[in-house]
């Protein structure tokens, strides 16, 4: 197939009698033909300006319509936002307003009811204020006073303060720049500490025959000091 097509393609070329302007013209002056006629160097200049310019007022056209809708909405929805806040605003206000009143009401029934209670109890004694009343009208009341007496003893703040207070002495006061009082501690008091705090105090010291015990029956019962 390649020496074929090697072969008619030297075929053509050694017998083809057009030379290549003559192939190309055609081609080219048909395609001058249909392309518009080559303007002028200033006029395309200038055309170019032209069409740029407008193409400009057209953008800024546009902005400005699109600046003005976007600014008239923006108006519109601040308009409305201040409406609703305004609105918002006064229901709030009717609301509360008979909240309040409501409130009103209820505290006037409550004040109503607990003066009605008190005018129905003012003249009614009970078996509490007739006992700690001045007269004792029976042995009953005089042993209810004595209960309540006693219970106020137990539980009377002043009263167990001033049971268990305790005695505070004097301060000593110090003349002449001396104390003539000192404080006596007796209590397990160590007059020689040195000594009695010494390793080996010969107090309760083991000989050299009891220390071998405990070594032999430390090693038969480690730690169990109890059998030791």
């Amino acid at each position: 197939l390649r020496e074929g097509l090697r072969l008619v393609v030297k075929t053509r070329l050694r017998y083809d009698y057009q030379t290549r302007e003559e192939r190309v013209e055609p081609v080219l002056s048909s395609n001058r033909a249909i392309a518009d006629a080559p303007r002028s160097g200033a006029g395309s200049a200038h055309s170019l300006v032209q069409e740029i310019v407008h193409q400009r007022l057209a953008q800024e056209h546009s902005a400005s319509i699109t600046k003005q809708s976007l600014q008239a909405r923006f108006a519109q929805r601040r308009a409305a936002l201040t409406e609703k806040v305004h609105r918002l605003r006064d229901e709030y206000m009717t609301l509360h307003k008979r909240w309040r009143e409501h409130c009103a009401k209820l505290d006037e029934v409550a004040k109503a009811s607990a003066l009605e209670e008190a005018a129905a109890t003012a003249g009614r004694t009970t078996r509490r204020s007739t006992a700690l009343g001045d007269a004792v009208r029976s042995d009953l009341e005089m042993e209810q006073i004595i209960a309540s007496l006693g219970n106020e003893e137990l539980t009377d703040a002043n009263h167990l303060s001033a049971r268990n207070a305790a005695t505070i002495p004097d301060m000593i006061s110090v003349t002449n720049g001396s104390v003539d009082y000192l404080y006596d501690d007796t209590n397990n008091i160590v007059d020689d500490p040195i000594n009695f705090y010494a390793p080996n105090t010969g107090l309760d010291d083991w000989t050299e025959e009891e220390r071998q015990i405990f070594l032999e029956q430390f090693v038969i019962h480690p730690k169990q000091f109890g059998i030791i």
